[in-house]
């Protein structure tokens, strides 16, 4: 069985049909699978065989957008895992990747800070007699909570086929009746009612990285009474410069160091890439609590705060100025987040807060050089967001002093 590669070449399985009824449905065999974004073109390009990377060729002009194009090609991947398109041998994975992974859904519920918290705002927020919608539902323990909480029903979204499972979570716990599991997408699905709360749990290490934003404007538009309420309701995203260890730059920037030992060992010039474009904005991401005892220049400012009970458009273009305080060699912008779940229930991933347990990680901003800072030393730190775009881009730029 050939793993899902560039390369991998794919084709329709034989025993397809397609019901274009309301709301499209694909069966394979016995088994039924929700359409996803460009179901209907990715089933036309693969009637006969052809190669993973090929086929995203030929159907991006159907993609406008970084945000289309990554829809496109999770749809692909969604279908093959799914066993709608299978490799030349006829085969689908045996083993489940992406979303439904087992690690993804374990780290997360073994993160009981950020599942209690979740928790906790359901039965605080969840009244006798609500609708809930919950997005991207995966192990479905949101979905439980909120029936739990009292909720007349519960409509528990998923994409992937982790919702099969979540299926018979519902039911060995006695909620059968009351949850219902929507396969599909949330902006390709229909709810036969409104929904007065919200419920989801879609927040990544950038926590607009898993279209948040987006998501949340269309169920207010097309799932959500207009009183309803939202978990989570804000989030706040803030940066802090810091100092970056050699060894941990090393392992991501080009360095003077690296290119040297590199001449040395391989006798190949690579000091090129050190004014390279490729080097003057780098990201990472590192688990907090790594971080915690790294020097920070200044107080960690605010660089965006966002209302996700009503935000409507999803894009972002905020500023903020931060005065460096200490004196130390600047290596990037250290980012994370605060989450409002409900009133007093706040989940951080500052370092200084995180616990061993966090499965989210912050995110590391370079400018691919480190400077030397003193205190009084200004910057200026552009946010920007567009989901036509690829995803959050951050800039750090110094300010002149006076």
């Amino acid at each position: 069985m050939a793993e899902l590669s560039s390369d991998t070449v794919l084709r329709r399985a034989p025993s397809l049909s397609v019901d274009l009824g309301e709301g499209t449905i694909i069966r394979v065999g016995k088994k039924q699978v929700a359409a996803m974004p460009y179901a209907l073109a990715i089933l036309e390009e693969f009637a006969q065989p052809v190669a993973f990377s090929q086929a995203v060729k030929n159907l991006s002009a159907k993609a406008t957008g970084a945000q289309a194009w990554i829809e496109l090609v999770s749809s692909i991947t969604s279908l093959y895992k799914a066993g709608v398109l299978v490799d030349e041998d006829g085969s689908a994975p045996a083993h489940a990747v992406g979303w439904s992974a087992p690690m993804i859904h374990v780290a997360m519920l073994n993160d009981h800070a950020r599942t209690e918290a979740f928790l906790r705002a359901i039965a605080a927020t969840v009244r006798p007699g609500d609708v809930v919608v919950d997005i991207g539902t995966g192990t479905g323990v949101l979905a439980v909570a909120a029936a739990r909480a009292g909720a007349r029903h519960v409509y528990a979204i998923e994409a992937t086929e982790i919702g099969q499972s979540a299926e018979k979570v519902f039911a060995a716990n006695g909620f059968a009746d009351r949850i219902t599991l929507v396969p599909g997408w949330s902006s390709r699905v229909e709810l036969p009612e409104r929904a007065t709360v919200l419920v989801a749990e879609i927040i990544g290490n950038d926590p607009l990285e898993e279209n948040v934003m987006e998501t949340f404007a269309d169920a207010r538009k097309r799932f959500l009474t207009p009183d309803a309420r939202v978990i989570p309701s804000r989030v706040r995203i803030l940066g802090v410069p810091i100092t970056v260890g050699e060894k941990t730059w090393a392992k991501y920037v080009f360095s003077s160091g690296s290119t040297n030992e590199w001449k040395e060992r391989y006798g190949i010039d690579f000091d090129s890439f050190l004014s390279s474009p490729l080097n003057r904005s780098v990201a990472f991401t590192i688990e907090p609590q790594r971080v915690r005892d790294w020097p920070q220049l200044s107080s960690p400012i605010v660089l965006a705060d966002l209302d996700l009970t009503g935000t409507s458009h999803p894009v972002v273009s905020e500023s903020a100025e931060v005065t460096i305080d200490r004196e130390g060699m600047l290596g990037g912008l250290l980012v994370y987040f605060e989450l409002d779940v409900a009133p007093g229930e706040l989940i951080s991933t500052s370092p200084a807060v995180a616990n061993e347990t966090c499965n989210w990680s912050a995110k590391i901003w370079t400018s691919g050089t480190q400077t030397k800072v003193k205190p009084g030393d200004k910057f200026k730190i552009a946010y920007r967001y567009r989901v036509d775009s690829p995803g959050t881009r951050i800039e750090m730029t110094p300010m002149t002093n006076g």
